[in-house]
């Protein structure tokens, strides 16, 4: 089964968007903004919260969504705080945590919210952050790799070292062996010099050296240096299973997606904030919310056993019975 995350077309750099429920002329009964990063609605994790906040308007009577495209980073600060009077100003994207929390601390009247940021921000009372669970996601793409391989050996290759890669790393290594105690599982973080999570050439290689080390799954996680990994893989005739917010193209190896469902997270969280009273903070979501998941390729590969164990797998993470150990 194939899960795919619409992405929206580039627009305008500010368009109104009213909600779609809402009657022509009617006074808004909540008012939200959504500010992108630079790279607006061709970004998939910003079209994917911009989806989800026009999801959540449809369950009122009468809302408004306004999007903010910048034209430059220079131009965060500035849209987050041109909201006075709305409901709560949506920051996008991780590319947003600094503004967004300079803003809300600049604004305690207003409420703000940051949508999946790489570094977690200070706390601070005005902003909610929304966070996913994407080590439960990954635990599930060790499992699979685990019950797919067939020379015991499989292996991850990683954005440099943050926090989500830490997570993302042990969920799938305890994935693995939480199938296949005997697996033999190798890693490699992306290193420090190069543009983070954009190194595809350095991911290609690392997967084919693992390859070589008779690695015969690979899961590449990590922006475009994860998607070089795919690649890497499908040249060396081994299998794949990525990690991305909308599914990709196959390269040729692909056996499942890890993924995080941004727009069901801002969509769950904004009725929330509609319903009221409102709560700042982490808000963390996963399996037991819809909000990450594993997408399996159509492959005969992927046995129905294999899919009834990953279920209950899923199950066993989602109600708390089972720790990714990260």
């Amino acid at each position: 089964m194939l899960l795919l995350v619409q992405a929206g077309a580039s627009g305008t750099r500010q368009a109104l968007v009213p909600s779609p429920t809402g009657a022509p002329g009617c006074a808004p009964t909540f008012r939200v903004a959504f500010v992108a990063d630079l790279a607006g609605l061709g970004s998939s994790v910003d079209a994917a919260g911009w989806s989800g906040v026009t999801e959540a308007l449809r369950e009122i009577s009468c809302g408004r969504a306004e999007l903010a495209l910048p034209g430059r980073p220079s131009e965060y600060r500035r849209m987050l705080q041109a909201y006075p009077g709305y409901d709560l100003v949506i920051a996008g994207s991780f590319l947003l945590t600094d503004p967004v929390v300079d803003v809300a601390r600049a604004n305690p009247a207003m409420h703000f919210m940051l949508v999946d940021p790489i570094v977690m921000p200070p706390d601070v009372p005005n902003l909610a952050v929304l966070t996913f669970r994407s080590d439960q996601a990954a635990f599930l793409a060790g499992a699979l790799a685990g019950m797919m391989t067939q020379t015991g050996v499989v292996a991850g290759v990683y954005g440099p070292q943050g926090a989500m890669d830490v997570s993302n790393r042990a969920g799938f290594e305890h994935g693995a062996r939480y199938v296949r105690p005997g697996v033999r599982v190798l890693g490699a973080y992306q290193p420090a010099d190069g543009a983070p999570y954009e190194n595809p050439a350095w991911g290609a290689d690392q997967a084919r050296a693992f390859s070589s080390q008779h690695a015969d799954i690979i899961f590449g996680a990590g922006g475009t240096t994860g998607q070089g990994a795919l690649l890497g893989a499908a040249q060396s005739g081994v299998g794949c299973i990525d990690a991305e917010i909308a599914a990709s193209s196959d390269p040729g190896c692909l056996l499942a997606s890890s993924m995080k469902f941004i727009d069901r997270g801002v969509q769950m969280t904004l009725v929330d904030a509609i319903a009221g009273p409102w709560r700042g903070g982490l808000r963390s979501l996963g399996l037991g919310q819809g909000a990450v998941g594993l997408s399996l390729r159509a492959s005969p590969r992927l046995t129905p056993e294999i899919q009834a164990r990953l279920q209950t797998i899923a199950d066993l993470l989602a109600s708390g019975r089972l720790s990714t150990g990260s």
